[in-house]
């Protein structure tokens, strides 16, 4: 009995390591697990006699006989890589912080020690103090006389360990001023930059202090940075005069030409902040950085005209030098398009440019694509039923009626049919035309990751182009084949037509729920019932004892017709096992017709609820999608057509204007003030 447990025991412990290693790399069996090595760090802090259970103690006068006996226990390394000086800053109670000073002011370059094992790379006791918000430390590390040689070591190193990694609840952008300003500690912040900490220093991810402040939402904070970027940058350039003024301050920064703005530096992704937030999704600071850009040229009321620069929001126009530039940085517009973050489309001010442009040529271009895709389609619809027409002679009448003879229609209608043909041909060839063109000027993969509408577009254009090419060339060398493929071509080129359709109000919703139906409710109802039905469908073959493939195919025929109700109750109960046949086929009944089918019905219906109760957000996006993919389209020479201009050019840089309505920011003034004068007016009375 013992050994067969400790056998079952052997085999559960095999597998249990065979499980455990799946999917690991090579290098990863010889290196410890992060838990585990937390786990010996715990250990390590109580072993008696170590600096370590000195340092947990925080007892002094042990730590101090150890180091004086052996200097290098100040060098010793636990688990994670971290040395007493890291614990001392984690512990950071007054004591340990007491014991820390002790340790670097004897032995100076702990203060530059970091963590050397993967998970924690890189980070130093600066770090840490600035993660335990504690100013004074900060402020002894790199201010005391004793530090400064270290200081630059301190402000540049990198905490790049896997803990500190883009997507981990500590992404705080690896330098000790990201950290600062990540963890929304201005104070801490100004001592660092005191100390000659570099703003535009950037991570291993590109990504600069404005970055980071759009991944955590910190809008204070973002406004602080760019306020003291734009300061030093003025005292660097302007370093004998003074300037007070906050616009003044930031023209002359972005009049030095060779400095490029903090705010419109591209990470290694190619996003700068404001495009970063709106490809993270991020509504409010979005908003913020758009509305911090915006100048107001006069108010009058509740009534503002206000300018908001189109640069980093709009689609750049593509310079004749960078044609074969493809990978151009992305505007925002074009990345909340392709990302479908309707709750950013929403934004009033990406409503009213979606709307100039829609105003201005879209609509115009979009109506005028409509028609003639429309007059093509009828076209092709024609020649198809010319093509496919003939002269039959019959004898006898209804049922009994006979073709006796088939002949061709008259050269009239053969010509009509062959021009038809070229015309249907000679579309599909300029259309085609026109995509391979759109395609090299945007690039083949910007061209394939738009979505929604402007995908449907482009997918479907491509392959109504592809068919009729295919077809005719068959056609040419008499394939039969040929017919096959222009029934394709016919379901692609009226599918074609629902682009059309998702730019309205009332029918743009339905095209949006047909495709979620399909590609989520109906896939995954799918999924389950090809498990019931190839069961079923053999468990039938068995039964009714088919012959081969062809019959188990019949078997599969039958149990489908049979989930829509067609079925032959006395085909079941005549096999030698009927009893066995008729339950089965009532427990398919149940579990397929009634069951699934109504599950699918319910997936549907709260689909469809899901998509009409965000209607309008699905329209805007579409609709913007739309517009898009027309102006992605449109050549630098058509874009800058005063017929199609939407924008209004200041300095050579492209605004949006608009009015804004603030009526209860006018109101609530008035309010305020007139409920002022009631208290002072109380008051008076009062002292009377």
């Amino acid at each position: 009995m013992n050994s067969d447990s400790e056998s079952t025991a052997n085999v559960q412990s095999i597998w249990t390591r065979l499980l455990f290693s799946v999917g690991k790399k090579k290098d990863s069996f010889d290196e410890p697990s992060t838990a585990s090595a937390v786990e010996r760090q715990t250990e390590n802090s109580r072993k008696g006699g170590t600096i370590w259970e000195a340092v947990r103690k925080a007892d002094q006068p042990s730590m101090e006989r150890l180091v004086q006996q052996d200097p290098n226990n100040v060098n010793a390394r636990g688990p994670v890589g971290e040395c007493p000086i890291h614990m001392l800053f984690l512990y950071g109670t007054e004591t340990h912080l007491n014991m820390a000073r002790y340790l670097i002011t004897h032995f100076p370059h702990t203060i530059t020690q970091i963590y050397n094992q993967s998970e924690y790379y890189g980070e130093n006791v600066l770090h840490i103090a600035i993660i335990k918000r504690n100013a004074t430390m900060v402020e002894w590390l790199l201010g005391d006389e004793k530090n400064r040689a270290y200081r630059e070591q301190q402000l540049t190193a990198a905490a790049c360990g896997n803990f500190f990694k883009v997507g981990r609840p500590c992404y705080y952008g690896e330098l000790p001023l990201a950290f600062a300003c990540c963890t929304n500690q201005w104070n801490i912040a100004e001592i660092l930059l005191k100390h000659d900490a570099s703003m535009d220093a950037t991570d291993s991810n590109g990504n600069n202090i404005l970055h980071l402040l759009v991944i955590h939402n910190l809008p204070k904070m973002y406004t602080k940075v760019k306020q003291r970027w734009i300061e030093i940058e003025a005292a660097n350039k302007t370093s004998s005069d003074e300037y007070d003024d906050d616009e003044e301050d930031e023209k002359i920064v972005l009049d030095q030409k060779k400095v490029i703005p903090l705010w419109k530096r591209l990470n290694k992704d190619g996003y700068t902040p404001l495009t970063l937030a709106a490809q993270l999704g991020q509504a409010e600071m979005f908003s913020f950085l758009l509305e911090e850009r915006k100048i107001t040229q006069w108010s009058y009321g509740p009534v503002a005209c206000v300018l908001y620069p189109l640069d980093q929001v709009d689609l750049e126009f593509q310079e004749e030098k960078d044609e074969d530039n493809t990978d151009k940085a992305a505007g925002a517009l074009e990345i909340i398009v392709k990302y479908a973050h309707v709750e950013l489309i929403m934004h009033p001010r990406l409503i009213d440019l979606v709307n100039k442009k829609w105003e201005r040529f879209a609509r115009r271009i979009f109506f005028r694509r409509f028609l003639i895709t429309l007059c093509y389609l009828i076209v092709f619809l024609g020649t198809t039923i010319l093509d496919q027409s003939r002269i039959e002679t019959t004898e006898g009448e209804g049922e009994e009626a006979v073709v006796v003879k088939v002949e061709p229609l008259g050269w009239v209608q053969q010509a009509i049919c062959t021009v038809g043909r070229i015309f249907v041909l000679a579309g599909a060839i300029w259309k085609g035309k026109a995509e391979f063109n759109e395609m090299t000027s945007i690039g083949v993969k910007k061209y394939f990751q738009t979505t929604g509408s402007g995908l449907l577009e482009n997918c479907l254009a491509c392959l109504f182009c592809l068919s009729i090419y295919i077809c005719n060339i068959l056609r040419a060398f008499d394939f039969q084949a040929q017919t096959a493929v222009l029934a394709i071509a016919a379901i692609i080129g009226w599918g074609y037509m629902l682009f059309f359709v998702m730019a309205f109000r009332l029918t743009g919703p339905f095209v949006v729920m047909i495709y979620e139906m399909l590609f989520n409710d109906v896939l995954r109802f799918f999924i389950i019932y090809i498990v019931f039905l190839v069961g079923f469908s053999q468990a039938f073959f068995v039964l009714f004892d088919n012959n081969g493939f062809s019959g188990f195919l019949v078997s599969v025929k039958q149990s489908f017709l049979g989930m829509l109700g067609d079925f032959d109750l006395d085909a079941y109960t005549d096999t030698t096992y009927r009893y066995i046949s008729v339950t089965l086929l009532i427990s398919y009944i149940i579990v397929v017709t009634i069951l699934l089918l109504n599950l699918l019905i319910a997936m549907m219906g709260d689909t469809y609820g899901n998509v009409i109760e965000g209607a309008t957000q699905i329209w805007h996006l579409e609709r913007a999608r739309i517009v898009f993919a027309i102006e992605n389209e449109m050549s630098t020479e058509e874009r800058n057509l005063d017929s199609n201009k939407y924008w209004t050019n200041i300095d050579g840089e492209r605004y949006l204007q608009v009015e804004e309505v603030d009526d209860k920011s006018f109101l609530h003034d008035t309010e305020d003030d007139a409920g002022d004068g009631d208290k002072n007016d109380s008051e008076n009375e009062n002292n009377k």
